[in-house]
């Protein structure tokens, strides 16, 4: 980091500890070893470590040892017989130039063999105060008694390291609990609201108590107006932005006990326990009109649960609402009224954080400097284009956190500190040349102001983490910045992750749109064929893409957040394109399309006798009552099912016994020389005896010899396909 202010110290005094950083820094082994690097490059001594007490040991967590002084990383000692302890027993002082002229230090040095003259060592402490090791150094002669002046900047290095490390130890408690990893699997990345595995979730176990106790509950489905739209023509950070207000609007207007999810693409549902149809009325109203305020336009449709119907009934009846209120909005628009499609903001307070990858450890590294720095909020502020905008923040309790607050560049603290027209630390904002007239010091009540560089990982500016306080604060001095610095340096490796992850997901979502006005993913159709006489049953719709593996295309739409649209995109093309040559059509959907109001939509006017569901194993089901309750409308009108890949798995088998499909398909990997592998020979035997006995037709899938053919219908397999029946194409009659 540049130096901007004088610093009334020595040459080479404290903040130039915390000069040009040589790494970058994203946990505390690497931040420990920048801070040792740095300590010994400015203020000497052949040693330097960081240690923690360990019970009664004394572990080396870190160590520099340029002199072979024989320190190093996992070194262990006695903790009572080391400096350290002598240190912070009281016995001895921090610094000694002759350590045999410290009584309290006579005992370490025979009891440890270190040929140590002089001697430091200053406690690291978590952010609560307690103690977590040392950062201590030796030298082999005697070192200058004026070094005892920089004892301040170890105790500055040794906070840091104090707070990174209570923080990584906390992370490393919580990734050992379970419940921890399992919320994170039931939350949308984008929003952080829960995903469609909370909601199904939700839903089955609310259905439980409404039966078991005689409970009411609604259900309120929410999709954005226009984004698509936004997308084509503001990029998808102007359509993310859309989605990070509608997610916060959902989360200030909903209670505790309701859950909010975002099930995909732009609908949100909310399930409202407890909730009467007509205080449904009265919620949607109030949502209408902070989304409004929010300057995001939806359609809402709410439905109520009916005992004799079920929450998956009403989550239907919420849905099919929802789609009628946006075909009024649409038809009001055409006749004059106000637009459905969302507006550009230029409210100085309206646009949302991106969402963060890394969030919660960003909030949590902020803290840690709001808290260090005794300021009421520490900020990670960006730039983009000519605006700067606070991305991630931390207050004080009782603080008013301006959330979300954007600023022109030009007239920003962050770009005065950058260019160097700002000092990295101004202890009363008010009084200073700089910012005393800058209209955002009134505008965020800045009364002091410590902020420093967040850098990418390629070196390009990010924006400035700063610490702010509003009122001024004289005891603020040029070395407080140090605090800092690390943590700019571990937030810059985070936020460079996910920029990198914003740029996949940017990267995906061009690839997809891209596909949508090129008319979807293309349909090919495979044969199904009777075995017994060798005669078409029917067809297996695939899809195929510009370029690579269909799997890959279904996987990265899903990662973004699309994957329901592109599943939906080709149901709608193999229905369109069907072959006029008689039998069933198969579809391939995973469960949770199965589970979802769109799939009925998507199938509406199709003879849905014709058509066969074709279930992929590679999606986990947690609420099989709630996807047959789905299922149940379109079974009852002559839907059949497939459950796919059996044999290859423990989650189609599950999918077999809970769902009783029509159709049983062999996974390829089976069939594969079933007629040489007597393994897999029996294992085709006894599913055929099973699908016999439920009634169901097997389908061996990937047929590619005469011989696994002869072998199949000898066996009784009663249908298959592969490429020595017919390989994928267009299928038409002379086909």
């Amino acid at each position: 980091m540049t130096q901007i202010e004088p610093v009334s110290a020595p040459a080479g005094g404290p903040s130039a500890v915390w000069a040009e950083p040589t790494r970058s820094v994203a946990d505390f082994t690497s931040a420990a070893r920048a801070t040792l690097e740095r300590l010994h490059a400015q203020l000497g001594m052949d040693m330097w470590a960081v240690s923690r007490r360990d019970g009664e040991d004394y572990v080396v967590l870190s160590a520099l040892d340029t002199g072979g002084v024989g320190v190093a990383a996992h070194d262990v000692l006695p903790w009572d017989d080391t400096f350290c302890a002598a240190s912070i027993a009281g016995d001895a002082p921090r610094f000694a130039v002759e350590v045999d002229d410290v009584p309290g230090w006579a005992h370490a040095r025979a009891a440890t063999g270190l040929p140590f003259h002089s001697y430091l060592t200053v406690p690291m402490a978590g952010p609560d105060g307690e103690l977590l090791g040392t950062v201590c150094a030796g030298s082999r002669s005697p070192v200058d008694p004026s070094l005892a002046l920089r004892l301040p900047d170890v105790e500055l290095a040794a906070g840091l390291l104090g707070t990174l490390l209570a923080y990584e130890a906390r992370l490393e408690q919580e990734a050992r609990r379970a419940q921890v990893a399992e919320d994170d699997a039931c939350r949308d990345a984008m929003t952080r609201l829960g995903n469609r595995r909370a909601w199904d979730r939700a839903l089955e176990a609310e259905e439980a108590r409404a039966r078991r106790l005689g409970l009411t509950a609604s259900v309120l489905v929410l999709d954005l107006d226009g984004l698509k739209a936004l997308n084509d023509s503001g990029g998808h950070a102007e359509g993310d932005a859309l989605l990070q207000r509608a997610a916060d609007v959902l989360r200030r207007e909903f209670r505790a006990d309701d859950l909010v999810a975002r099930l995909g693409g732009d609908e949100f549902a909310v399930l409202l326990p407890g909730a009467t149809a007509p205080g449904l009325v009265t919620v949607v109203d109030r949502l209408r009109q902070s989304l409004d305020d929010a300057d995001v336009r939806a359609s809402i449709g709410a439905a109520t649960r009916r005992a004799s119907s079920g929450l998956v009934e009403a989550w239907r009846q919420a849905d099919a609402a929802m789609y009628a209120d946006k075909a009024a909005r649409a038809a009001a628009a055409d006749a004059g009224g106000s637009s459905s499609a969302p507006r550009r903001s230029g409210s100085r307070r309206a646009a949302g954080p991106e969402p963060v990858a890394g969030a919660e450890q960003i909030l949590r590294l902020l803290d840690s400097a709001r808290r260090q720095l005794g300021m009421d909020v520490a900020v990670l502020g960006s730039l983009q284009g000519d605006t700067w905008s606070i991305r991630h923040l931390a207050a004080r309790a009782g603080v008013p956190a301006p959330h979300g607050f954007t600023w022109e560049r030009a007239g920003s603290y962050c770009q005065r500190v950058l260019d160097g027209r700002l000092a990295p630390v101004v202890p009363d904002a008010a009084a200073h040349p700089v910012t005393r007239d800058l209209a955002i010091t009134e505008a965020l009540g800045i009364g002091a102001y410590v902020g420093v560089p967040v850098r990418l990982r390629d070196g390009s500016d990010y924006g400035v983490l700063c610490a702010l306080s509003a009122d001024a604060q004289p005891e603020l001095r040029p070395r407080d910045a140090s605090v800092l610095e690390i943590l700019a340096e571990a937030l810059g490796e985070l936020v460079t992750r996910d920029e990198e992850q914003a740029a996949e997901r940017r990267s995906v979502l061009a690839r997809l749109d891209e596909l949508r006005r090129a008319g979807g993913p293309v349909p090919v159709y495979q044969p199904i064929v009777e075995l017994a006489q060798l005669r078409l049953a029917g067809a297996e719709a695939l899809s195929r893409f510009p370029s690579g593996l269909p799997d890959q295309w279904f996987a990265d739409a899903a990662r973004v957040g699309a994957g329901e649209q592109l599943e939906h995109a080709a149901v709608r093309a193999a229905l369109a394109h069907r072959p006029a040559v008689g039998g069933f059509l198969s579809i391939n959907v995973t469960p949770s399309v199965a589970a979802s109001p769109g799939l009925a939509r998507a199938l509406e006017g199709q003879p849905l006798d014709t058509l066969v569901l074709e279930l992929t194993e590679h999606e986990r089901v947690d609420d099989y009552r709630g996807l047959l309750e789905h299922l149940a409308p379109l079974r009852a009108r002559g839907l059949r099912l497939a459950v796919d890949d059996a044999g290859a798995g423990f989650a189609s088998m599950r999918h077999v016994l809970a769902l009783s499909p029509e159709f049983i398909k062999l996974d390829m990997s089976l069939i594969r020389d079933v007629h040489l592998d007597p393994t897999r020979h029996a294992l085709a035997a006894a599913l055929t005896t099973f699908a016999r006995h439920t009634g169901a037709f097997l389908v061996a899938e990937g047929i590619e010899t005469a011989e696994e053919l002869d072998c199949l219908r000898a066996l009784g397999v009663t249908h298959g396909q592969g490429y020595f029946l017919g390989r994928p194409g267009s299928l038409d009659a002379s086909g």
